[in-house]
């Protein structure tokens, strides 16, 4: 199936007030950027392949079979926007925006092999380092008592790192410094325990205290966790207006 045609199919599914209620051709045609007599043309074409239903002065339904692939291709979006958002650090927006574009190229084995790995435990994930500002970037011996944040990097001997990496201390890891001591040395708050850290250890501990982007990755994680019926192969579950307001309009080529 073309991206033309999954555009169509899926831009119906979020635009309809109901499952049944029809969309207007001059509401789909402006979405999708593309005049109304080509979504006209489009359209027919796509009820005579049994995936829309058209009315006449009213707009078009999808059928059973458009609304198993306009769901089947929305779950492919919404794998791909926590992935992004919780495993590479990317703008909630951004991730929305490329994930609008990875559905279209993603294969049936990509997305077992995503739905695979985001159905682990967020523990049994292997963190990468955030995408962040250099502002907000500083040694945990630079920090204040309170400062939260997220581990950015853990710059020592790989002995070392592999002590750190049990105590929780590794890149991704929500961190708050509890207190900074006259030395330097840091006492940090990982998870549920306390760690005493030595001046010259949390000196190559970097952290990320950006909390207007934590915030935002978390209100990210927040929306997308209302999906994992999608994600998890149940896709008449997801209330589909609710991905309207993060679905952008993407121009489509008829």
């Amino acid at each position: 199936m073309s991206e033309s045609v999954e555009m169509y199919l899926v831009m119906t599914a979020l635009l309809r007030s109901a499952p049944d209620q029809p969309v207007p051709l001059s509401l789909l045609a402006n979405k999708l950027g593309v005049s109304q007599v080509s979504a006209n043309e489009m359209c027919h074409r796509l009820e005579e392949r049994g995936l829309l239903a058209y009315q006449p002065y009213k707009g078009v339904t999808l059928t059973p079979d458009g609304e198993e692939w306009a769901q089947r291709i929305l779950s492919r979006r919404r794998l791909w926007v926590i992935f992004l958002v919780e495993n590479l650090g990317i703008d909630p927006e951004e991730a929305d925006d490329l994930a609008c574009q990875l559905e279209h190229i993603t294969s049936d084995r990509l997305v077992a092999a995503l739905k695979a790995f985001l159905e682990r435990t967020p523990d049994a994930r292997a963190p990468l380092e955030p995408v962040s500002s250099s502002a907000s970037l500083r040694p945990l011996t630079a920090c204040t008592a309170g400062t939260r944040g997220v581990i950015a990097a853990v710059d020592v001997e790989p002995a070392a790192a592999t002590f750190l990496a049990r105590q929780g201390i590794a890149p991704g890891a929500d961190a708050e410094v509890l207190a900074v001591g006259a030395d330097h040395a840091v006492l940090l708050q990982i998870g549920t325990q306390q760690v005493a850290l030595a001046p010259s250890l949390a000196n190559r501990i970097t952290l990320d205290d950006n909390a207007a982007l934590h915030a935002a990755r978390h209100a990210a994680w927040q929306r997308c966790s209302a999906f994992w019926s999608c994600v998890r192969g149940e896709p008449h579950v997801c209330p589909i207006n609710d991905s309207l307001e993060s679905s952008p309009s993407i121009p489509a080529t008829p």
